[in-house]
């Protein structure tokens, strides 16, 4: 995935892809990034995934 464009939404679908686990898997890992990052929307962005570690 390019990080050129950080403000672009990751899905739930993607995130998995990223991570490489099953679907109930990465919702509970979306979750868990939104919560540890304390993000008031209910979405991530790449600049989210890349703070938190994972770009």
């Amino acid at each position: 995935m390019k990080t050129d464009n950080t403000s672009q939404k990751v899905t739930k679908t993607q995130l998995m892809h990223i991570l490489e686990v099953s679907y109930p898997t990465a919702l509970k890992e979306y979750q868990t990034i939104i919560d540890s990052l304390q993000i008031k929307r209910d979405y991530l962005t790449i600049s989210d995934l890349v703070l938190y570690g994972i770009l």
